[in-house]
């Protein structure tokens, strides 16, 4: 007996030791502004600055290299019986296929300057490889590093925390803290597979479930690494990701309260109505025990297995955001350049920017409602103009607060069995954003 608890009680030390060590590493590479020479930057910005600088353009070759190797494997899966090849590209349909080969196309030209002049126009096609690169780079550093909060214990750690919060200020069960975190520290379909497995094992009723899916579903942190990079605001990520999550949870509180959300029914996957006593919690212990011991638990189950997963992970998302951004980025910078689409779409929305006195209104008001289609789309547009830093995390920040865009969290919200319609899902990203605009606005002016 004493020695299974005195094997608990090392157990319980060399975790809490883990998670502690791995987490504070984490947030060192997120977080900590280092002084250097020219300005103060974050570690995981001077990584990603020296990696573009020791790689010079070469990068270009990389970037081409990857992206055609990613459309050998996807036409391989296609046509070879093989396994692993089948499973690294099961989720990939015939729109991936179709970005996948666009890219390498736009790529090869680009790289080796073939092509007509419309196409290699350093703000379009130049800006495009640019941003290829530049996103390589980018999300696979930060995808290594985010792997220093999952996997030792910073999410369970936080999400405890959250808990008392929940109930009181957004009408949900203290476990949906774990759900958002684990969407703003891996990725927003993450959070959604999880909000799903709960509600199908019962946990959650469809309000509490279409409620966490359309608040919590937030963009992950290598993702804000992306957009900031993108945008060249890289000095301002940290402020980046604090507000989008502080603002997140604000815009949560009221779009729980409101229609479509406040309308859905509080039952439960199997038919039955939620009672008075499913709302109770059972845990009294002190909230920071709670949180150290749920971090300690975590970090105690991580292996090296979990960080080679983690690292493959990164590197393979790296690899196919890539050629999404190669091919989304091009043709979006074509229309942005030789069509009017996008100032029609802004200027619906160019009043009220202009009245939020932010600089460059007419150039962000047509990023505002494209983000619906894919998270990166508004920087991307504007990544190329002279666009002042501000305009620019106006941009970024907004994109990640309105939640539902279809290449990701809105397509796994429809695939899952949470009760979430497309009319639904656009009228929350509407609402949202609605709402948002002045909040984003505000903390601009706040930090420039």
């Amino acid at each position: 007996m004493k020695s299974t608890e005195s094997y608990k009680s090392k157990s319980a030390m060399s975790g809490g030791f883990k998670a502690l060590a791995g987490s504070t590493l984490g947030l060192f590479v997120f977080f900590f502004p280092v002084p250097g020479e020219e300005a103060t930057k974050i570690p995981l910005v001077i990584m990603i600055d020296g990696a573009k600088s020791w790689l010079g353009g070469n990068v270009n070759y990389l970037t081409l290299g990857i992206i055609l190797l990613l459309c050998a494997t996807w036409i391989a899966a296609q046509f070879v019986n093989n396994k692993r090849i089948r499973a690294y590209h099961k989720k990939d349909g015939v729109f991936s296929g179709v970005a996948f080969l666009l890219a390498a196309i736009f790529a090869f030209l680009l790289t080796f300057g073939i092509g007509p002049e419309w196409l290699l126009n350093d703000d379009v096609g130049g800006l495009s490889l640019y941003l290829g690169g530049s996103v390589l780079l980018t999300v696979t550093i930060a995808g290594l590093f985010v792997i220093l909060l999952i996997e030792f214990g910073f999410l369970e750690f936080v999400g405890t925390l959250l808990e008392p919060l929940m109930r009181p200020v957004f009408r949900l069960p203290g476990k949906s803290a774990v759900d958002a975190v684990a969407s703003f520290v891996a990725a927003p379909a993450v959070g959604i597979f999880v909000t799903n497995k709960l509600y199908e094992s019962g946990q959650y009723t469809q309000r509490e479930a279409a409620s966490i899916a359309t608040s919590f579903s937030i963009c992950s942190l290598g993702f804000f690494a992306l957009l900031a990079s993108i945008g060249g605001i890289m000095d301002y990520l940290p402020h980046m990701i604090l507000s989008s999550f502080i603002i997140n949870f604000f815009l949560a509180a009221i779009m729980i309260r409101i229609p479509p959300l406040c309308n859905k029914l509080d039952i439960y996957y199997e038919g039955r109505m939620q009672t008075y006593e499913d709302m109770e919690s059972n845990d009294k212990a002190h909230i920071l025990s709670r949180a150290c011991k749920a971090a300690a638990e975590r970090a105690s189950k991580t292996e090296k297995r979990d960080i080679y997963l983690g690292v493959w992970e990164a590197v393979t998302f790296a690899q196919k955001i890539v050629a999404f951004i190669l091919s989304i980025a091009t043709l979006s910078l074509l229309l942005a350049t030789y069509t009017p689409v996008f100032d029609y779409l802004g200027l619906v929305v160019q009043p009220l920017i202009e009245l939020m006195q932010l600089p460059n209104a007419a150039a962000i008001a047509p990023t505002v409602l494209v983000a619906i289609a894919e998270i990166a789309l508004p920087v991307i547009i504007i990544a190329g103009e002279d666009v002042a830093p501000m305009a620019v995390f106006f941009v970024c920040t907004l994109s990640t607060v309105q939640i539902i865009f279809f290449t990701e969290s809105a397509n796994a919200m429809l695939e899952s069995s949470i009760p979430l319609s497309i009319t639904n899902l656009v009228l929350i990203f509407l609402i949202r954003t609605a709402i948002a605009i002045p909040l984003v606005a505000f903390v601009t002016h706040l930090i420039f």
